[in-house]
């Protein structure tokens, strides 16, 4: 076997032996340039400056790699940082307004009999149906909630528009409440859970209850049938997407 074979063998069984790390990396780059260069009729004065001209460029490049690597980190992690600061100011902004939603709204009821009054019911409405569009899922659920102990969304003999005709709660995560005898008429109620709530007597009248969640806890009134509105059955340790 010729010697410029044996150096090739050579180099490849270290090649195979050693474990691919920068340092071995380095150096199989560098045995394989002492091997290229060897082939060529080079002085050898210039030798020494060739390789570590050669060697110069693969670490420069692996340090431009380097900083290229760290500015996308940097960059990654701004954005993170931006994301959850934002996320932050979208959740305090909708805390505010479910909180002065809730002030408001209890002192128009407090004051005596002022939600029986045309305009007051109107103007209760009106906010009510603001809020909810400005509220995500799980703070709609308190709305219902706050409305339902206010007695605000029962059935009215009252010729005036239902309190949530129109509106949309959709995705609400209303499981396990007392919804009695509520008025959902004209309502979006789409994806919203419902399992486990109480929904005796409650008036779905053109309301959209298009993959609403509910199971065997859930009550209806007699003769309703849930599947017919698009509802769907979801055990309870499964997960009812929203909207």
């Amino acid at each position: 076997m010729s010697k410029e074979a044996n150096k090739i063998v050579k180099v490849n069984e270290v090649s195979a032996a050693t474990p691919s790390t920068l340092s071995t990396y380095i150096d199989r780059t560098v045995e394989t340039l002492k091997f290229s260069v060897s082939t060529i009729n080079i002085p050898k004065e210039a030798f020494g400056a060739i390789v570590t001209t050669l060697i110069l460029l693969v670490l420069g490049l692996l340090l431009i790699i380097g900083n290229l690597s760290n500015s996308l980190n940097q960059q990654t992690s701004q954005f993170k940082e931006f994301y959850i600061n934002t996320e932050s100011t979208v959740d305090y902004q909708s805390h505010v307004i479910l909180s002065d939603y809730i002030k408001t709204i209890g002192n128009i009821v407090l004051t005596e009999k002022s939600q029986d009054k045309p305009e007051k019911s109107a103007m209760i409405r009106a906010m009510t149906q603001a809020t909810l569009q400005e509220l995500d899922p799980e703070r709609r659920r308190y709305v219902v909630m706050f409305l339902s102990d206010m007695n605000l969304l029962k059935n009215s003999s009252k010729k005036q528009l239902p309190l949530l005709f129109g509106a949309s709660i959709a995705g609400a995560k209303l499981q396990g409440l007392d919804l009695r005898s509520a008025n959902f008429q004209g309502t979006n109620l789409t994806s919203v859970d419902l399992r486990g709530a109480d929904l005796r007597g409650a008036n779905f009248k053109n309301a959209i209850l298009t993959n609403a969640c509910y199971d065997k806890l859930t009550l209806f009134n007699k003769g309703f049938v849930p599947n017919t509105m698009g509802m769907k059955e979801v055990l309870e340790n499964k997960k009812c997407y929203p909207s």
